[in-house]
């Protein structure tokens, strides 16, 4: 059977109609702390706090995690004066004085704060047996896992940019004191999120309703070893993903971003974020899980100029092939042949879009490099995979594949999803290329600045001043 995971506000639901206050207590805020000793008492407690976890983890992912290093990839245009905050990254100046990075840096750790609390009480908690307590941790380190991974991409430079990955990541949150943390090196970041991702693949359920279950975690360890450089086990993580027979390529291009009903995502979906706007039991329940794409890039008003629209170069990749269904459905030129010509991006006009967050899409792609990689892709496998997502966008299959090749796939098919830099930046790791947009690809600008809160720490290490030139 297809195992959907995703998050959404009909989580109140699994938990039942009663629960629904304490779901609420539990919604996450940036100013209080969860006191585990009076909150946390009985495992229903902690089934409602592990909704919080996923609640709150799921607003930084809504689009504005994956935005910022959208923006400072070659994938889109100057944002101009539409948006101060999306300028200055784009421009590589960013400070800790920009506010709403801070917030998604502090909701991250509002996940794993709470995450950690779980961890720490559920073994203790009234009802608990020994499934629910390897269940929760699971779903726990899971989490933790994944929001550790994102932080460490956006705010400290990656994996392999020094031999031992001794360079500065981030505080590494491992228990649930909230003493100030220095940063940990990268090298302990990534054994921390690889541990956590071999537990909860150990642990979690091979079905799990619509939380993380076991394929979600091979997915996500498919892309932390790809980040590595570790081509051989991203590489069997994510033929067990494909070959667990439990997903399936979605034809319809424009479903990758839409609203689907919830009892019904696309096959290819494998950890999702799940908007929703109906009734059930007589309740109207409306969670907008995108609104952060949403609100930056919707364009199907004509006199609508979002903030974020595609560059030209992205926009040539795209189009180049009039052919190709991915450049004739999520792309729109305004003002063609004009000074002023926009290429707005269409890939998110819709209202309570859901949002993937591994998909099989990505395996595929993932899988293709890493063969290519480690054997020229010897078997053909990585081309199979490559021609059918070809074969999707109605462009003609290739008859070899090479590593420029699968990067040129990956533009096209995951464009405004959040992962261009991190794949520029993984090829400047292996030196392959040596400029983003005409700068280095490693200048001080490619990071986020840290918010200032964490000064707190005494001798906390902030990034590099001075930005890009």
């Amino acid at each position: 059977m297809k195992k959907i995971v995703a998050l959404l506000a009909l989580v109140a639901i699994v938990v039942g109609n009663s629960s629904c206050e304490r779901i609420l207590d539990f919604k996450a805020d940036t100013t209080s702390q969860i006191p585990a000793d009076s909150a946390i008492v009985t495992i229903e407690d902690a089934e409602q706090l592990l909704v919080s976890v996923y609640d709150v983890a799921a607003n930084a992912f809504n689009g504005r995690f994956q935005n910022i290093p959208e923006v400072m990839s070659d994938n889109l245009a100057d944002p101009l004066g539409l948006n101060g905050e999306y300028a200055q990254i784009y421009r590589w100046t960013s400070s800790f004085f920009n506010g709403s990075f801070g917030g998604e840096y502090r909701d991250a750790y509002i996940a794993i704060y709470r995450a950690n609390t779980l961890l720490e009480e559920v073994a203790d908690l009234e009802g608990a047996t020994a499934e629910s307590i390897e269940r929760i941790s699971a779903e726990a380190k899971f989490i933790r896992a994944l929001c550790h991974y994102h932080v460490v991409r956006i705010w400290a430079l990656p994996y392999g940019y020094t031999s031992d990955n001794s360079h500065l990541g981030i505080p590494l949150k491992l228990s649930a004191d909230q003493t100030p943390q220095m940063r940990a090196t990268v090298a302990d970041v990534y054994a921390a999120i690889v541990s956590d991702l071999l537990d909860a693949e150990a642990d979690l359920p091979a079905d799990n309703g619509i939380f993380a279950d076991q394929m979600a975690a091979k997915g996500l360890l498919a892309k932390v070893y790809l980040e590595m450089g570790d081509f051989a086990n991203a590489k069997a993580k994510a033929a067990e993903v494909i070959g667990s027979g439990s997903f399936s390529l979605e034809q319809d291009l424009t479903k990758r971003f839409n609203d689907h009903p919830n009892t019904s995502l696309p096959a290819e979906f494998i950890f999702t974020l799940v908007s929703t706007n109906e009734v059930v039991g007589g309740d109207t329940l409306v969670d907008e899980r995108g609104s952060g794409y949403v609100w930056n890039y919707r364009s199907d008003d004509p006199n609508a100029n979002p903030a974020l629209k595609a560059s030209a170069d992205l926009y040539v990749a795209a189009t180049s092939d009039t052919n190709d269904l991915r450049g004739q459905t999520w792309y729109d030129i305004r003002n063609a042949g004009s000074a002023d010509e926009l290429y707005m991006i269409s890939k998110f006009d819709a209202s309570f879009i859901d949002v993937p967050l591994i998909h099989l899409t990505e395996m595929y792609l993932i899988y293709a490099e890493c063969n290519v990689r480690l054997n020229g892709d010897a078997d053909g496998t990585g081309l199979g995979y490559i021609n059918d997502l070809r074969t999707r966008a109605n462009v003609a299959s290739l008859s070899s594949l090479s590593v420029s090749d699968v990067m040129n796939e990956r533009r096209l098919e995951m464009a405004c999803e959040g992962d261009r830099l991190f794949q520029l930046k993984r090829q400047g790791v292996l030196g392959e290329i040596q400029k983003i947009r005409g700068v280095d690809w490693d200048c001080p600008g490619m990071v986020l600045q840290f918010p200032n809160f964490e000064g707190t720490a005494q001798g906390f290490i902030y990034n590099e001043e001075g930005g890009c030139e």
